[in-house]
Parts: structure tokens; sequence; C-alpha cells
């Protein structure tokens, strides 16, 4: 298979989804000729929508939680990522979104061709992730993540680069 060389732009909300125990939500990625690595749930951007109304989706989509559009915050994260997707080299512009929760029971209903790439999910707690030698996106997922945790939001969101 080849790539295109001209990347097409993806504009993708994520969330990263804490519950109670400050655990967060996070989905296994797996494709061939790359290590599994571990993501936040979201997806790409429909005609029309906007970064929150497209999180709003994706994490009912994926996850069956029922969030209104009004508690979504604005972005913590952003993230510019080439990736390359069913022989088409893409350039994604995410945007992460924190959604705290109480406790929430997973349920999916992922397209043929994610549930062709996503295997599993888990609740992780940092140090988990910290100690971990698994891949996580983006690569320095945890030392993002801790002060989020510790309630310290940015003013702007932060470039969490690969």
């Amino acid at each position: 298979m080849t790539l295109s060389t001209t990347p097409t732009i993806r504009p993708a909300a994520r969330a990263l989804i804490v519950d109670d125990d400050q655990r967060v939500l996070l989905f296994r990625g797996e494709l061939p000729g790359r290590d599994p690595w571990w993501f936040a749930p979201g997806g790409a951007l429909e005609q029309g929508e906007t970064y929150e109304t497209a999180l709003v989706r994706e994490v009912l989509e994926e996850t069956g939680l029922a969030i209104g559009p009004a508690t979504v915050a604005r972005p913590v994260w952003t993230r510019t990522y080439l990736f390359a997707w069913q022989g088409r080299l893409e350039r994604h512009l995410e945007q992460f979104f924190l959604l705290r929760i109480d406790k929430h029971e997973v349920t999916t209903r992922f397209e043929p061709a994610e549930s062709a790439v996503i295997r599993t999910y888990r609740w992780w707690q940092l140090d988990e992730i910290t100690g971990s030698t698994e891949h996580f996106s983006p690569v320095r997922f945890g030392e993002h993540l801790a002060p989020l945790l510790q309630g310290r939001l940015p003013e702007e969101p932060v470039a969490v680069g690969a």
C-alpha cells in the first residue's frame, strides 16, 4: 500500500475522562507494523461540528457516557500529529478536554474501522502510567496528566507534542 505524501487535515476532539478514583480512561490501539499504544477516547469532527460537539458525540459513541455540551470546559491540551490511517497520511489537529466524572461502566460502539484498531480499554492510575513500559499517546502522557489531576488547569491549552 502506498501512502499519500500530502497529509489530509483531520481535526479531532479527545476526552481525558477522569473518575473519582483519579483514574483516566484509555483505549489500546493496535496496527500492523507498530507497537500497541494507549490513547484517550475521541475522534474526528464531522461536517459543521465544533470540537466541543464532536467531543460530546464521540464520548457517547465510544464509552456510553452521556455528557452535555455545557459540561465541556475549554481544552487543556492541543497536539498536532502525523498519523498513517487506511493508506493515507493525516495531520491530526487534536484538542483534549478534561472530563471529571464519578464512576462509569464503559460500553463501546465503534465503527468497523475503529474496531479493527481498538482492542480494549482500561482505567489507569497516574503511577501506573508513569511506571509502565507501555506506549502512550501523547508520549509524555503521564507527565502532562499529573498537574490536571492535582487541579492545576492551564490558562491556555498546553501543546503536548507527539
